[in-house]
């Protein structure tokens, strides 16, 4: 091998060294992150403050704003501009490299599309009755949901320390359901029973759960980028509400003026407040910017900040709305006696998560070979024979029934998985020629010592010659 092949070779290492090291914490990546924490935090937030903000309606009373088809319709509204983002990143890109979406794949998207609607309204509904903070540590519940789901009906194998992590998450979605027995902790209390906020929130993990199995074992649609995902579902179920659900809500009896929900009353309401406008507005802005975030936040880091970006937002949902209240605000959340039994449900949960992703070492049969390292590190690292002990173990679940994918669509997530096991492909055809270098330089070097070896015995043998 010639000596620039070797220093080509050498260059190479290093770069993929410093990709190695750099793959964890880059500036894009971590900026994804606060962005997906913070955009998924009031976004939820939003929509509880939009629910708890008073305006008058179209027959002249002040009331609270109780629209939930209203936020389901701009939650469908956020969510379209991601189409516009891949088709501005695909502009950004050459011609010959850029992704072809044909028309059968968007159209058969719909059937996600209308599942989500159902799910996401009951769950808008539920948000109604209970606290943000409640909603989103109850929604911990999907984890229990599709990995029995997934396990019965995919025949997918649940191992030792995965059902034991399902307990523990049951544990805690009790301590945290239990709340709802003692004080109402929301800061604008009213006379909506908060049980019926739980049911609803555990009927929509079972209806989401059952699309995630649906999507994962009918549906078929392996070249759709999740950004196109998002923005055809944001799409698809905008026109939907228009067209079949507000119609709907519109003649059907219920208590927003004799209808189940008045549209045009919504639209008053929102013209007559400020607060209103503002609230809306934030919703619709965080939930975009959440949607493509949480695309990023796997794509620029890994699946184990997927998971911490999961598990973080019951936390900082919560802890926002403390905070508003004791700033004297008419939002947010009250600290009562129940609170201390919410803290430990959430506690539990986020050990419970970290038992079922393999996290935290429990006993185990360690002979199957099921187990994936997910860390971008630790993949690296095992690629070069240096794996690093801080960095084993963080996720053993195997990928596709680790948490960050039983909360995420499989139609997004198989995508985003298998664009990074073509990188890690490559870094495995990039590691192998290395490797042929490393075992093949040390013969090529000896051939060439023998080689000047001869040389310098035919040279002495000339010498020798010439004196005679």
């Amino acid at each position: 091998m010639s000596e620039k092949e070797r220093k080509e070779s050498s260059q190479l290492v290093e770069h993929e060294e410093q990709h190695v090291e750099k793959a964890e914490c880059t500036p894009i990546g971590m900026i994804t992150f606060v962005l997906g924490l913070v955009s998924g935090t009031f976004s939820a937030l939003g929509c509880k403050f939009a629910y708890d903000t008073s305006a008058v309606g179209i027959d002249g009373t002040e009331k609270a704003f109780a629209k939930p088809i209203m936020m389901l319709f701009l939650m469908f509204l956020a969510m379209s501009p991601a189409m516009g983002f891949w088709l501005f990143q695909q502009y950004q890109l050459p011609p010959d490299k850029r992704e072809h979406i044909d028309y059968g794949t968007m159209a058969i998207l719909i059937v996600p599309s209308i599942c989500d609607l159902l799910c996401t309204l009951l769950l808008l509904v539920a948000q109604l009755y209970i606290t943000a903070s409640l909603w989103q540590m109850l929604r911990g519940s999907i984890i229990i949901i599709t990995a029995l789901l997934k396990s019965f009906a995919l025949n997918h194998r649940l191992r030792i320390h995965m059902w034991l992590g399902v307990g523990v998450i049951t544990i805690a979605m009790v301590l945290v359901a239990s709340t709802t027995f003692f004080s109402n902790t929301d800061a604008s209390a009213t006379s909506k029973d908060p049980r019926i906020g739980v049911l609803l929130v555990v009927v929509g993990c079972i209806a989401q759960g059952v699309q995630y199995v649906f999507e994962e074992k009918v549906m078929n649609v392996n070249n759709a980028p999740p950004l196109v995902v998002i923005g055809c579902e944001g799409l698809w179920g905008t026109f939907l509400t228009l067209t079949v659900v507000y119609p709907l809500s519109y003649y059907l009896p219920g208590n927003d003026g004799g209808r189940f929900e008045n549209p045009f009353d919504a639209i008053v309401m929102v013209q007559n407040s400020r607060t209103l406008q503002l609230l809306v507005c934030i919703f619709v802005l965080f939930v975009t910017i959440y949607n493509c975030a949480a695309v990023y936040v796997t794509k620029y880091l890994s699946a184990i900040w997927h998971a911490i970006l999961d598990n973080f937002r019951p936390i900082t949902i919560w802890g926002v709305g403390l905070l508003f209240h004791a700033m004297g605000s008419q939002y947010g959340e009250v600290w009562t006696d129940a609170s201390w039994l919410q803290l430990a449900g959430l506690l539990v949960l986020l050990f419970g998560t970290a038992v079922y992703n393999g996290s935290i070492i429990t006993f185990d049969d360690e002979t199957s070979n099921a187990y994936s390292r997910i860390d971008a590190m630790e993949m690296g690292a095992t690629q070069h024979g240096t794996t690093s002990s801080s960095q084993s173990g963080l996720i053993k679940t195997e990928k596709s029934m680790a948490s960050p994918a039983l909360q995420r669509s499989p139609l997004i997530y198989r995508q985003l998985e298998e664009e990074a096991g073509y990188q890690e492909a490559r870094a495995k055809d990039r590691s192998a020629s290395i490797g042929s270098y490393q075992s093949t330089a040390p013969q090529a070097k000896s051939l060439e010592l023998e080689s000047n070896i001869g040389k310098n015995n035919s040279g002495k043998a000339k010498a020798k010659g010439n004196k005679k």
